[in-house]
Parts: C-alpha cells; sequence; structure tokens
C-alpha cells in the first residue's frame, strides 16, 4: 500500500521521466544514453524537488516499485532507475509540441505567497496534471536575492485529458481563497499577449517611422529555441567578474554551444544565451537551489521563459537596431562605449534589464 509520501515520490520520478518533460531535459537526456537508460538515484537525488521528500534511495526506490502506471521501473540491486523499454517516448515533433499546447491552460488569481504543491493539490479535483508551470518575474527592489523571483499568481497547467482541460477552463466558477480564477486557452492567452503589444506599438508608432518599425518587428521575432536564456543576478560582489568566466563556468556545466553573454563588467546582472533548447533549464537543474558560483561570488539564476522571454527578445531587437543606426551614422554616436560578448558570430547587444 503506497503511503501519502510514496505517492508523492512516484509523481515526481515519473514527470522527471514522463512524456512531457524528458524530451525536453537535455540533462536527463545525454544521461539516459551512458547507461541503457538507467539513472543511477544519486544523480535523481542532485533535484531539488526529489530530495526535498527524501534522501533516502531505498525509500526512493522502494516506492517507486509501488506504481502501477508502467512508466519507469527500478533496477535488480535498487540503485537505478529508467524509462521502460515498454513505454517509449512519443517523438517531440511539431505535431506533439502542438497536442500539449491544445491540453494547456493558463489561469490567474492564485495568491502571491502559494506554493507549486499547493497549487497542485488545488487542481487534484479538476483532472490528472502532467505538469505545472509557476509564472515568476524579477523584483529587484528584493535585497535578498533568494526572494528576488516572485510568483505573479498565475500558471500554465497541462492537463494529461483534453477534455479536463477543456472542463476546468470553461467551468462556471473556480475560486481560489474567494477569488475567481481566470481561466483560458494557453494559445489564446498568448494570442492577446501579442494582440495587445501591437495595438501599443501602433499607438506610440509616429507615422514617419514605418521603415524602423518594420526591421523592429523582424528582429523581434527571431527567437531562439524555448529554455535557452539563462537570466543571472547578484554580481554586485564581484566587481572583477568578467565574460570570460562566465563563458568558462557555463561550459563546465552545459554542453551546449554560447550564441553570446549579454553582460558588462561591473552591472549586477546578466544573461547568457544558448544555442540549443533547454540548455539553460539544464543549468538551473544543476544549480544549487538557484544558485551558481561565477568567479567569487554566487548568484540565482533564472531560465527566461513566457511573457519574460518575449520581452528579453524585444528589447535585443532594440539593441540591433540602434547598433545599426551607429554604423549608418557614426559620427552622432562617436565614443560610445559598446557593451555585451557573444560567441560563434552572434550579434552584440548591450546591458538588457528585466
Amino acid at each position: 500500500m503506497a503511503s501519502d509520501l510514496d505517492i508523492k515520490i512516484i509523481k515526481q520520478i515519473e514527470y522527471y521521466f514522463g512524456d512531457v518533460n524528458l524530451p525536453r531535459d537535455k540533462f536527463l537526456q545525454e544521461k539516459v544514453k551512458e547507461d541503457e537508460g538507467w539513472i543511477s538515484l544519486e544523480v535523481l537525488l542532485s533535484f531539488n524537488r526529489l530530495s526535498n521528500l527524501s534522501t533516502d534511495e531505498a525509500v526512493i526506490a522502494d516506492a517507486v516499485k509501488k506504481s502501477t502506471n508502467n512508466i519507469v521501473e527500478v533496477s535488480e540491486d535498487c540503485k537505478k532507475i529508467r524509462r521502460s523499454p515498454h513505454n517509449p517516448l512519443p517523438e517531440l515533433n511539431e505535431e506533439r509540441k502542438k497536442e500539449l499546447d491544445a491540453r494547456t491552460a493558463y489561469a490567474k488569481g492564485f495568491p502571491f505567497d502559494d506554493n507549486l504543491d499547493n497549487i497542485l493539490k488545488f487542481l487534484e479535483p479538476h483532472g490528472v496534471v502532467e505538469s505545472c508551470q509557476l509564472r515568476t518575474y524579477l523584483d529587484k527592489k528584493e535585497k535578498n536575492k533568494e526572494k528576488a523571483h516572485k510568483f505573479k499568481g498565475s500558471i500554465f497547467v497541462l492537463f494529461k485529458d483534453l477534455d479536463d482541460c477543456k472542463k476546468f477552463i470553461e467551468a462556471e466558477s473556480i475560486k481560489c481563497n474567494d477569488k475567481e480564477l481566470i481561466r483560458k486557452w494557453k494559445n489564446n492567452y498568448f494570442e492577446e499577449k501579442v494582440e495587445e503589444r501591437n495595438n501599443r506599438k501602433n499607438k506610440n508608432k509616429p507615422a514617419n517611422d514605418n521603415k524602423d518599425n518594420k526591421t523592429e518587428e523582424k528582429l523581434e521575432i527571431k527567437r531562439g529555441p524555448p529554455g535557452s536564456i539563462l537570466h543571472f543576478a547578484g554580481v554586485e560582489a564581484d566587481k572583477n567578474l568578467t565574460r570570460e568566466i562566465i563563458k568558462e563556468k557555463m561550459q563546465d556545466i552545459c554542453k551546449s554551444d554560447i550564441q553570446f553573454i549579454d553582460y558588462s563588467k561591473g552591472l549586477p546582472e546578466g544573461y547568457v544565451r544558448f544555442t540549443e533548447e533547454n540548455a539553460a533549464v539544464e543549468v538551473d537543474k544543476k544549480s544549487e537551489e538557484g544558485k551558481i558560483k561565477l568567479g567569487d561570488v554566487e548568484v540565482t539564476v533564472k531560465v527566461l521563459e513566457g511573457d519574460e522571454e518575449t520581452e528579453y527578445y524585444k528589447r535585443a531587437a532594440i539593441e540591433i537596431k540602434e547598433r545599426r543606426q551607429r554604423k549608418r551614422f557614426p559620427q552622432k554616436h562617436h565614443g560610445k562605449k559598446r557593451k555585451g560578448h557573444f560567441v560563434n558570430d552572434g550579434p552584440r547587444t548591450k546591458k538588457a534589464t528585466a
């Protein structure tokens, strides 16, 4: 009989090896290639959410054995876990991504001090949840860097069943702490955001600036793969941190090439843009509760997603436009210091603010 702890461990392990996470998780993808799909419990316990449940390998192995979902299996020596060969992963192609998006809802109205465990428990009556993403923002006024990433009160939730997602969105009323939740299809949410940005842009666009705005729009939609931008903050304590130090550290953690490092010496924060999907996610997972050591200072790291990722590309587009203008009219910009460092012939950009 599975205990409450067993159920939590099973859910967490099956999430790691599940249809949604494993195809996107570059770190686990590399690990499953090393030993016929087996991953040691020692490696899995480096993930904070699992280690917060238990650090005892025997307890975890015993719990996973009680699962009846046939997603994972435990090795004979109870030291390793792998995705069951009898339940192969679906290919993560464009069709698959669209199918996942079609079962994903946006919901807003949760308390700002809420956490993932509470929200998952809240969602239980509405259907089986495959994944739930808490949407956050960086509070620059927060002096405590550990608390700088604040919950927006909104989530993206992927239901296992399309009908459950539809019922959740179209329900007449769903309240959290007496507050009515705003619920939409994920795709509709993003379409509305794009329309809002375009409306603001058109409202503020000068009549004689059509050509420049077209250039900016083309640059703005030139996005990299998802999960490829890592934000780091808290560099104030190390005035000698350089892009070379950042590059060396990131390449120690992640095998992906770096497209550019958006940082200038002396600034409190910066960004690293990788060339491969979910490379930033890999760095974040290998961090210690969202922290890594860069040079002589410990910084907080975060993967840019959703609106934050979109805003980053928007700022980058503006910087590229300004840089092109400086090349066309160098006399107007004589003596201005160039900022930013890029690798692999990527563009250069000045420090971007979140």
